[in-house]
């Protein structure tokens, strides 16, 4: 638990909240004694951290309280928009969350990338960097550096598995739009370098043309949206694409004007009933 569930389940918040009062403390403090008497891993130091943050940081904890994306992150919620239509401004810098963040939130963003990452859901991260001007620089130096991590994680994959006709699970998010969305937060050229290697791996290991349709195509398709420094690289990406639709188009057309082999089967069969059916009507 972090400062932030601790503020959200003490109640304190109303709308257009303005400050805070010595009410708030008497909250936090009581809510403090029954999230340790359901669960002793709470921090001993938990709730006094956060009556530091209302006596001496109080303006960026109104700020995240107001803050959709940064709320619900940490204070680990799902409240819509609604929730967040306060008309109450606060004065506060980005450095100044930043700095917040860092020294009493940190730990949180850690344990979140590390989990996400583990488990491939690159989409969730990308959500939250939506506000990453608020997310210390620290904290998304690491994040980089664990993307980079994943790239080189890749590459020695490849290499123990000179063969990937049936071992592209361990890889699969590769075809996942939002990995590449997510690195391109983190461009640069050494990552570009990274994902040309994992290309040029890819293509020329795969050689069984059912593995190279169901995982090549739409990894590179996937890698169009990596935003390369190298203009080239992209263009390998993007040309490769269209040649993939063009190709998925002109099957497609075939298929809807032409007449599918099971088609011209249950047709044969309705005639043969019909036959037959007229022959018995003959007959009696």
């Amino acid at each position: 638990m972090n400062i932030i569930e601790l503020f959200e389940n003490a109640g304190i918040y109303t709308e257009n909240l303005r400050e805070f009062t010595s009410d708030d403390v008497v909250k936090v403090k009581k809510q403090f004694e029954f999230e340790r008497s359901q669960n002793h891993n709470v921090e001993a130091n938990l709730a006094d951290n956060l009556i530091v943050v209302i006596d001496e940081f109080p303006r960026e904890l109104l700020f995240i309280s107001r803050n959709r994306i940064l709320y619900n992150f940490f204070a680990k919620k799902n409240y819509s928009r609604n929730r967040f239509n306060s008309d109450v401004s606060v004065s506060v810098t980005k450095d100044e969350v930043q700095s917040f963040i860092e020294k009493f939130l940190s730990k949180d963003l850690e344990l979140f990338y590390d989990q996400n990452l583990a488990q491939n859901r690159f989409d969730s991260i990308d959500d939250l960097l939506i506000v990453k001007e608020y997310l210390p620089q620290s904290s998304l130096d690491s994040l980089s550096q664990k993307v980079t991590a994943k790239l080189d994680s890749i590459i020695s994959i490849i290499d123990a598995n000179p063969s990937l006709s049936n071992g592209t699970d361990k890889i699969e998010f590769l075809k996942y739009r939002s990995f590449y969305v997510l690195i391109s937060h983190f461009r640069s050229e050494e990552n570009d370098q990274r994902i040309r290697q994992i290309y040029d791996k890819v293509r020329s290991l795969i050689v069984v043309a059912s593995v190279r349709n169901e995982f090549l195509d739409p990894m590179i398709s996937a890698m169009s949206n990596y935003k390369a420094v190298d203009y080239k690289l992209l263009k390998i990406f993007m040309d490769h694409k269209e040649r993939v639709e063009a190709l998925v188009e002109k099957h497609a057309a075939k298929e809807s004007s032409g007449m599918s082999t099971w088609s011209i089967i249950a047709i044969i069969v309705v005639v043969l009933r019909l036959i037959l059916m007229m022959a018995r009507m003959a007959r009696s």
